[in-house]
């Protein structure tokens, strides 16, 4: 049935729908919705980008273990069907298939908006947003329909799991989320699980665990009340991620443990100084 469904919407494809699908995906990716929950963390509402962070991040853990795990191939590496050639589907890891990633983030990420927003418009438009960022996984031929449906459940219940935490266990609620992190990080310790993907997973969760709560105890930032305020405090987040980011790059990748120390120190800058920068220079 899973090859049957891309067949039939590969049968649909032209140009204007290329373009539109491939808009959304890029929207999807699992690094564009942790930039925008970065802007929002730092930017605008502390409180609503802490939550996305640990939603987004347990569940993107829980989705790449999989992935590592299963390490099912694409369909257009089965022969199922031809994806769509351009850049959004080029490079991809041929046997990280199920589930899907995009389809993990954004209904992780919108399904904490849509908790938190509690109007039934901006509700639709949280749903419609995920179900378009999903289908576009199918319609470019990189994803199965299993493959789409499981991250949206995974999505969906972490965002579900998560809010009964912050309402019922809010004092623990980082303790917990360190413990997700860290056993992210035990399973690099398995040789199946040793993917590209899991090292960068189990790095960014550890760095946003520990950072989170430093700031609480410690630091303590206030959200922006102006404008000029978060454009100063965007650039400040841009430097501060970009520096040892770039610096690190300079190792060789093909040492995974290398991968995994370039994107802790670079998610821990910014999300250990950059709060602290917030509350010294009161911007």
């Amino acid at each position: 049935m899973d090859a049957v469904i891309l067949q039939a919407l590969e049968n649909i494809r032209c140009g204007f729908l290329d373009v539109f699908f491939s808009i959304f995906t890029l929207l999807g990716e699992e690094m564009v919705v942790a930039g925008i929950i970065a802007v929002i963390y730092i930017c605008f509402k502390k409180s609503l980008g802490e939550r996305a962070i640990v939603t987004v991040l347990s569940a993107s853990c829980l989705t790449t273990g999989i992935k590592s795990a299963v390490q099912r191939p694409r369909p257009y590496v089965a022969g199922d069907v031809e994806k769509v050639d351009n850049f959004l589907t080029e490079g991809l890891d041929e046997t990280m298939s199920f589930p899907s990633g995009h389809a993990t983030a954004s209904s992780g990420f919108f399904a904490t908006l849509a908790f938190s927003v509690k109007k039934l418009t901006y509700i639709l438009l949280c749903v419609l947003f995920v179900l378009l960022v999903a289908f576009s996984r199918l319609y470019l031929g990189v994803h199965y329909p299993s493959d789409v449906l499981t991250g949206l459940l995974i999505g969906t219940g972490m965002a579900i799991i998560w809010h009964f935490i912050y309402k019922g266990a809010y004092r623990a609620r980082l303790y917990i989320y360190l413990g997700v992190a860290i056993a992210a990080c035990a399973v690099l310790f398995i040789p199946s699980m040793q993917t590209k993907s899991m090292y960068e997973m189990a790095a960014i969760a550890l760095a946003t665990a520990i950072g989170l709560l430093i700031e609480e105890k410690c630091v303590r930032f206030d959200d922006a009340d102006r404008w000029w305020k978060r454009g100063v405090r965007l650039l400040v987040m841009a430097i501060v991620a970009a520096v040892p980011y770039l610096l690190l790059s300079l190792l060789p990748e093909q040492i995974l443990w290398f991968k995994f120390l370039q994107y802790f120190v670079t998610i821990f800058a910014a999300i250990t100084l950059v709060p602290l920068l917030i509350k010294k220079l009161r911007i």
